[in-house]
């Protein structure tokens, strides 16, 4: 016979499988990127006179008109459109099933209206770095203490295609030197955590090991605390953000004369230079925490092979 004390545990139970349901992580990155879809959201359904909680088709429609009208790029539209559904939901707004497709269409067309105007909008995706871009952009730091910190993250991160928010969130004690090279811990990643291991460089200026042994010698980490420090002038403060990965990727390519170049600008380098190495997709995913079948790598190592396997090769042209 069922006590008291068993139905308030079945109870419990009840409301833990029910918060189980509702229970989604999110990156902190995701979190910020729907929170700038809604104010997107929210700008939008105040210039057009409509309610903030509208989940119907034609509300999705103009959302992407207006944003068009804006000048914004069809990706950029689509991640707004995308964070503005699931945060409909979330509000326990019933969003019609066709809104969202339909606005995807909307969103396809004027993808192509643009290719056929010749109209580019956006910043396009980022170049991959080449080794010797790498290189050279190492070699103009200077060897100040930013100039150290600066060049670690360059070549730690190509070593270990990085996304800016793994290098933020790097402990010094994440980093550890072989005698072969670097075993990285990346706590955190869109596919889980990760361990690359990074072989010493063949060039003093492109060496991840060489590179970080410098900088955290002369940054004196702590162990306990974060692997890259942001500054102030020239006074080091708290532990760097994503932010300031790309920054610092960025005023590095700039010094010498290569234009947009970002954060991403490493991991999609080191996927294209460990193709033109002869490595294989397998290998590459690993070191990069990209996921299985991954349609951001397959792209990046297409770059490579629509020159290995052409179809105007051997035809006699």
């Amino acid at each position: 016979m069922e006590t008291a004390d068993d139905a308030a545990r079945w109870a419990r139970l009840a409301e833990l499988d029910q918060a189980a349901e509702a229970f989604e992580p999110r990156a902190d990155n995701t979190l910020r990127s729907y929170a700038s879809d809604w104010r997107v959201w929210e700008r939008y359904v105040a210039a057009a006179g409509i309610p903030l909680e509208a989940g119907t088709p034609g509300a999705f429609l103009g959302f992407v008109i207006w944003l068009g009208k804006e000048g914004k790029a069809p990706s950029t539209i689509q991640r707004n459109l995308y964070g503005a559904a699931v945060s409909l939901r979330e509000r326990g707004v019933a969003v019609h099933p066709d809104g969202p497709k339909k606005a995807k269409k909307a969103v396809d067309a004027l993808a192509r209206m643009l290719a056929e105007a010749g109209e580019q909008r956006g910043r396009g995706k980022a170049p991959a770095l080449t080794v010797m871009q790498l290189r050279a952009m190492s070699k103009a730091l200077p060897d100040t203490l930013k100039g150290l910190r600066d060049r670690a993250i360059l070549t730690v991160g190509f070593g270990m295609a990085a996304r800016r928010s793994e290098l933020a969130n790097l402990r010094a004690q994440d980093v550890a030197v072989t005698e072969k090279g670097l075993q990285v811990f990346a706590r955190y990643g869109k596919t889980g955590a990760r361990s690359p291991a990074i072989k010493k460089g063949e060039n003093e200026w492109t060496c991840p090991r060489r590179a970080w042994v410098a900088w955290a010698a002369a940054a004196d980490l702590d162990p306990d605390g974060p692997a890259f420090l942001r500054f102030n002038r020239h006074k080091m403060l708290g532990p760097i953000t994503a932010q300031g990965i790309g920054i610092a990727v960025t005023a590095a390519a700039e010094a010498v004369g290569l234009d947009g170049v970002t954060g991403h600008s490493m991991r999609a380098g080191l996927a294209t230079a460990a193709r033109e190495a002869g490595h294989d997709y397998r290998t590459i995913a690993v070191q990069g925490g990209w996921a299985p079948n991954s349609t951001a790598l397959h792209e990046y190592l297409r770059i490579v092979d629509q020159w290995a396997d052409n179809a105007t090769a051997g035809i006699g042209m």
